[in-house]
């Protein structure tokens, strides 16, 4: 009997050594550059469906190679070139251009390049890019959106 016991109690412990290795992913880190950024917020205020109804989605990318910067503004396309600091989180954007058509929701476009303009410094927290200007609150908000910006060039 105390052969079985301790045959037991002796199995009990090898199963609770014996604990499998879990492995746990850890998110890579997610690039301003060469990634694509969908406008979630702006100004404080929420990209809502009404804005989609008039606008066509509101996005950025950064591309790393000849530090271009490229998008869609609402209604029209616009591009430039950024700076950003290899160790830090300033950026800002320069020589910006964008095409000239008559569309609804001009107004959200409008505020949105002047954002491009003003801000002078980003966070990336997570999947969400925020623009900002003088470390106040966040001038716009993106959330990644992965792959796409592959799909574009």
């Amino acid at each position: 009997m105390k052969r079985i016991s301790l045959a037991i109690v002796l199995a009990a412990i090898m199963m609770a050594c014996n604990t499998s290795k879990k492995t746990v992913k850890i998110p890579e880190a997610i690039s301003l550059t060469d990634t694509y950024w969908k406008l979630t917020e702006l100004n404080g205020k929420p990209m809502v469906t009404e804005d989609a109804k008039t606008l066509r989605e509101i996005y950025l990318v950064l591309y790393k190679e000849d530090n271009r910067v490229g998008g869609n503004a609402g209604c029209n396309g616009y591009g430039g070139t950024f700076k950003a600091d290899q160790n830090g989180f300033n950026l800002s954007f320069k020589q910006m251009f964008r095409t000239q058509m008559a569309c609804e929701g001009l107004d959200t476009e409008n505020e949105y390049m002047a954002v491009l303009e003003k801000a002078d410094a980003y966070y990336i927290i997570g999947n969400e890019l925020q623009l900002i200007k003088a470390r106040m609150s966040p001038l716009a908000k993106f959330v990644a959106v992965p792959g796409k910006a592959a799909t574009l060039k």
